[in-house]
């Protein structure tokens, strides 16, 4: 089984539709500026997002070319071994727990042993977020990197 086609939209910025009709925006965004004090790797730290941009399915289905997709587009932003991606399950509609498991999923079961993953979760206003470090196994920052996701869960309630 392979992966759907992706298209670039920009740089770090990738669209796909599903068999089932569905289209997916998945791209990273510049995060340096949450790690002002870590400037040998601030430049290089993305926050990633999935969104469904379409969805006229009528049935929702189990799709595993979806993983595959993430995954594929997850391969070419790591290209630059010194990328770093930051997942945060999105709360808005309560579904954060479910999202965490499905990334969880993919990552276990594709993962070919090159990346990292820490996880996390920032209490703010007593509200957990669960959120998810990438690290390329390469990286020549990887400890400093996951020191400093871990600082930034522990004080994101700080005032």
């Amino acid at each position: 089984m392979t992966h759907y086609p992706f298209s670039n939209l920009s740089d770090l910025s990738f669209e796909f539709r599903t068999s089932n009709g569905i289209v997916y925006h998945a791209y990273f965004i510049a995060y340096g500026d949450l790690f002002p004090d870590y400037p040998e790797f601030a430049e290089d730290a993305y926050s990633f997002n999935l969104e469904v941009v379409i969805d006229d399915a009528e049935i929702q289905i189990l799709d595993e070319r979806v993983g595959l997709t993430v995954v594929a587009i997850f391969r070419y932003f790591f290209n630059s071994m010194q990328n770093v991606a930051i997942y945060i399950c999105d709360s808005s509609d309560d579904r954060q727990l479910a999202r965490k498991r499905k990334f969880d999923f993919w990552f276990w079961k594709y993962n070919d042993g090159s990346i990292v993953k820490e996880d996390g979760t920032a209490v703010i206003a007593s509200f957990q977020i669960y959120n998810s470090l990438l690290v390329h196994k390469q990286n020549i920052f990887a400890d400093k990197i996951i020191t400093a996701f871990k600082a930034l869960n522990e004080k994101a309630d700080d005032k």
